[in-house]
């Protein structure tokens, strides 16, 4: 009996060794790095605003007008552009190769051309996406996507321009993801 028991034990590690070096292939070390800015509690601290003419880039609060939460940005111009922006930081570990998208939730108030535009911390243009949105009074998403090529941070900025027609668009629930 306890020659059987030894040999059932030898088989159970050798199955279990064998299962383990099958689980730790190169698809298995794929990684998703997420980092996310809804505008709620400290991550409107993180949004940096600007505007030129006679643009607008502001929060909105406890309005009713959030996709989710209680706060969304809010960007509005008729003569000029507004945008806001905040950095995606993702650590020391992104690959070559990898590929990140940039998505964020965008209710138009006019139908409008509106801009998503991704940037390293060097200032050089990674991606950016303009397409022209419906006003249907939902939340669309817009995304955009980019190779990181080891860049482990960006700046990502909604943009909204105008040239006399006025312009308004709500901003909420920005996520990124890094696939590598």
């Amino acid at each position: 009996m306890l020659k059987y028991a030894r040999g059932t034990a030898r088989w159970a590690v050798l199955a279990l060794v064998s299962l383990a070096a099958l689980t730790v292939s190169p698809a298995a070390q794929a990684e998703e790095k997420v980092t996310t800015n809804g505008f709620e509690g400290y991550d409107i601290d993180k949004w940096d605003r600007l505007a030129g003419g006679d643009g607008i880039a502001a929060f909105e609060t406890n309005q009713g007008t959030a996709r989710s939460g209680r706060v969304n940005g809010w960007l509005s111009t008729t003569r000029g552009w507004a945008r806001e922006g905040t950095w995606a930081y993702f650590g020391t570990n992104i690959w070559p190769r990898t590929v990140c998208t940039a998505e964020i939730y965008v209710k138009p108030v006019q139908d409008l051309q509106f801009e998503l535009r991704v940037w390293t911390p060097q200032g050089t243009k990674l991606a950016s996406n303009a397409p022209w949105l419906v006003a249907n009074g939902t939340y669309q998403t817009v995304q955009v996507s980019w190779i990181a090529e080891q860049q482990n941070n960006a700046f990502v900025e909604a943009i909204l321009g105008s040239d006399g027609t006025p312009r308004t668009v709500r901003l909420d629930d920005l996520v990124v993801r890094c696939n590598s």
